[in-house]
């Protein structure tokens, strides 16, 4: 949170002195509050939402300035501005621009400061649509060049590390199941939740910008529900599993041969879909878990409330693989 703002408090800074720094240096700008102002409001934690309040800007300032100058033509003072103000809100939900209603009045109350309503012309709203203009591709161009957000990329950064962090645990599982190493201690769920957590705020900021489409074609509301499902039940295939014995090993049994074993082909299965895979899950069989608890002395009850928890884990992680290859 803490880098996120000093990331948007530096943007803005720097977008500010440059879009000043021009304006005093070309002369071209008669009024600099118009650009440093359009900096402000477009300035957004992200290029993409800069894009759209850029052109929501630009468009409220179009429509402010042509009906606030076509009703001083007749009206002046607050009755123009309240005349303005009634014809401008129906004409940009006619037009589609709901969302520049607050530039657009913004605009007509600013164009009171004109000492002399004389001066409201047409050359002065098209001088204040460029000045506005320029402070736009200002914070837009800042926004591209310095500290990008790139939030699709950082989106699939996030799927990556968790998937890979199912795929390490489940090794030291199988390691462990092995004989190659000790019992690891399951994943904590806050660190799981974390991530998930950061993924669909991502999703949702996204989703209001122009990858909006593309977010949707790659269904990411429902992945992030089936990585929400593969959360649960794997905290809860942990937690089944953390009770078992450690004489699950092969090498712990006389004559013990893991070949049949189920719950190592359960982890096989979990390692293929977490890698891509779409192998579909066998149909619920007690009849290894059986033999396995014969074989080993186990009690039966732990084995099968794994073998029950392990079937809609694997469901979740097939549906999840379809869906992301979408």
């Amino acid at each position: 949170m803490r880098s996120a703002l000093l990331r948007n408090s530096l943007r803005l800074g720097v977008a500010a002195f440059v879009t000043a720094a021009l304006s005093l240096w070309f002369e071209r700008i008669a009024y600099v509050w118009y650009p440093m102002l359009a900096v402000v409001t477009v300035m957004e934690d992200g290029d993409d939402l800069s894009l759209q309040a850029a052109k929501v800007r630009v468009f409220g300032t179009i429509t402010g300035g042509l009906v606030t100058f076509l009703v001083h033509t007749v009206l002046a003072g607050w009755q123009g501005v309240l005349v303005s103000l009634l014809l401008m809100l129906p004409l940009l939900r006619w037009l589609g621009w709901q969302s520049a209603a607050g530039t657009a009045t913004l605009v007509s109350l600013m164009f009171l400061m004109i000492p002399s309503h004389v001066a409201l012309n047409w050359d002065y709203v098209f001088n204040r649509t460029l000045d506005t203009a320029v402070g736009c591709v200002i914070a837009i161009l800042v926004g591209l060049l310095f500290w990008p957000r790139r939030g699709v990329d950082r989106l699939m950064r996030l799927e990556l590390g968790l998937r890979n962090g199912y795929i390490a645990q489940l090794q030291r599982q199988r390691d462990w199941l092995e004989g190659r190493g000790e019992r690891p201690l399951p994943l904590p769920p806050a660190q799981l939740s974390h991530d998930l957590v950061a993924m669909e705020q991502l999703v949702a900021l996204e989703r209001r910008g122009p990858h909006g489409r593309r977010l949707q074609g790659q269904r990411w509301s429902q992945r992030l529900q089936l990585w929400a499902a593969v959360q649960h039940h794997w905290v809860q295939w942990e937690r089944l599993l953390a009770g078992l014995p450690d004489r699950l090993r092969p090498g712990s049994a006389p004559g013990g041969d893991g070949g049949n074993d189920p719950l190592a082909a359960g982890m096989a299965r979990i390692g293929a879909l977490l890698q891509g895979g779409s192998l579909t899950a066998p149909a619920p069989d007690p009849r290894p878990w059986q033999a396995l608890a014969r074989q080993r002395s186990l009690p039966l009850l732990p084995l099968l409330a794994l073998a029950q928890e392990q079937q809609p884990l694997l469901a979740s992680l097939r549906s999840l693989s379809l869906v992301a290859r979408c």
